[in-house]
């Protein structure tokens, strides 16, 4: 794949997630969302087309946040929420908060050393 096809492909792959997401979190009604996103990929086209750019994954950095955000917001019996929330199983929830319980409090850590 050339990497004008790779810029394309990731053009029209930002706007389709931009499309969802502005209809999923924001409700906006799917023909508006399709546009607004449209409209913004057309702007990065315009802003950086023709150049070479590195996007980062930085999944690390995102997922620890996320990670922070869940074991904050847990109050123990609010998992169906957090499930909802992000995404993840209820064993995935349960395994962060478990994981940043001990990042938060390493004297705590001995207490989970068997599950």
């Amino acid at each position: 794949m050339s990497s004008r096809e790779v810029g394309a492909e990731l053009l029209v792959d930002l706007a389709d997630n931009l499309a969802t997401m502005l209809t999923d979190r924001l409700s906006i009604p799917q023909k508006d969302a399709r546009g607004i996103a449209q409209e913004m990929a057309a702007r990065i086209a315009d802003n950086w087309g023709g150049q070479s750019v590195y996007i980062p994954m930085d999944l690390v950095a995102r997922m620890s946040s996320r990670n922070v955000e869940i074991y904050s917001a847990f109050t123990g019996d609010n998992i169906s929420e957090l499930v909802r929330k992000f995404g993840l199983s209820r064993q995935a929830i349960y395994r962060i908060v478990k994981a940043e319980r001990i990042k938060q409090s390493p004297q705590q850590a001995r207490l989970f050393q068997d599950m």
